[in-house]
């Protein structure tokens, strides 16, 4: 544990230092997956659905904000749908423009949120999203979760049908594009059963991740796990959808790990050493609950300059393995100096 800690601390600097340089290098990488998760599911256009034009647009991501990766991965699919058909376009547009307003309204800083769900759900684990969210952020960040969520299922309905839509053939009875669109999105039953309980899971996780109890996260991610694969797995079976058992197991499990890896980095508690303080002003009566966090303490060595009393207790450097020639030098002196010896002896 203590090897972790001291690796966590050293992620910490590092990102501290070169924040600037890193946080473009991952919307970046961001930017990149979710172009590339479009583009191998949905790339009609073949023009831009191309790694040279997604190496571009990754880049040009990584030198705007958060947001703008929503507004480019929009762009790009409506370039898609209306390379397959102009009524699915239009079907897309009015859907994203619900959906940006929703988003804009409600959740405006939680892009990476809504970017990084689709991502999830193309890894078999989106699962993490409701609970790492409502882990890290207020309870409004589940809305991005929606918004990513029914951003896949609309997509991948469109992917499925793909065939249909593309076809030729003109009948009077049959339904137009535009219907097979938005009915393959409104009826289908799935995304509304997760979406209930991922909405559910994110409410119990931010509830119980602030309760005034010992490992209210470690209890929260718990909690957060169980109701989605209880949730889902009695829905599945309601519904009759078999072939998403193992991997909804398999997902979760993943997710349980990549929660405790959250919880690492930014809720670590030392519960041990749990200290309650009491204390008043004229108006009011506090009783506090102090947790330390878990920390590895930083090594430091002190020493004691011969003659030089103003700088007695002066912290090393440990990055520097050779003095100056001055600092030996003046070194030399005052040592010959308080031995009553000659300095020449030193050398």
């Amino acid at each position: 544990m203590t090897k972790l800690l001291e690796i966590k601390d050293l992620l910490i600097r590092f990102y501290s230092k070169y924040e600037k340089f890193i946080f473009p290098v991952v919307k970046f990488a961001v930017a990149l997956a979710l172009l590339t998760v479009i583009n191998t599911n949905i790339g009609f256009m073949q023009k831009i659905s191309t790694v040279p034009a997604a190496l571009v647009l990754s880049l040009i991501c990584a030198v705007l904000p958060v947001n703008a990766i929503l507004w480019i991965g929009a762009l790009v699919v409506l370039a898609d749908m209306y390379a397959l058909s102009v009524e699915v376009a239009v079907a897309t547009l009015i859907l994203f423009a619900i959906l940006f307003f929703i988003y804009f309204r409600f959740a405006p800083k939680n892009g990476l949120t809504v970017i990084l769900t689709p991502i999830c759900f193309k890894l078999n684990i989106p699962y993490v999203m409701p609970v790492g969210c409502s882990l890290l952020r207020s309870a409004y960040s589940v809305i991005g979760v929606i918004c990513g969520t029914v951003v896949f299922y609309f997509l991948d309905g469109i992917h499925r049908n793909a065939a249909t839509l593309t076809s030729t053939a003109e009948d009077a009875q049959s339904l137009s594009r535009f219907d097979i669109s938005v009915g393959q999105f409104l009826g289908n039953k799935e995304m509304y059963l997760v979406i209930l309980i991922f909405v559910v899971t994110a409410v119990v996780v931010y509830c119980v991740r602030r309760l005034e109890v010992d490992n209210a996260w470690t209890i929260a991610i718990f909690s957060g796990i169980l109701i989605q694969i209880a949730g889902l797995f009695v829905g599945y079976l309601v519904m009759g959808i078999t072939g998403k058992m193992l991997w909804l197991v398999i997902g979760n499990i993943i997710s349980l790990f990549l929660s405790f890896v959250l919880q690492f980095l930014f809720m670590n508690l030392d519960y041990a050493r749990t200290e309650r303080v009491q204390f008043e002003d004229d108006e009011y009566y506090y009783y506090v609950k102090a947790v330390p966090k878990k920390m590895v303490a930083v090594r430091e060595v002190t020493v004691k300059h011969f003659g030089n009393t103003a700088s007695m207790g002066k912290r090393i450097d440990h990055s520097r393995r050779k003095l100056t020639q001055e600092e030996e030098e003046n070194s030399r002196k005052v040592i010959a100096k308080e031995l009553d010896i000659d300095e020449d002896l030193l050398k």
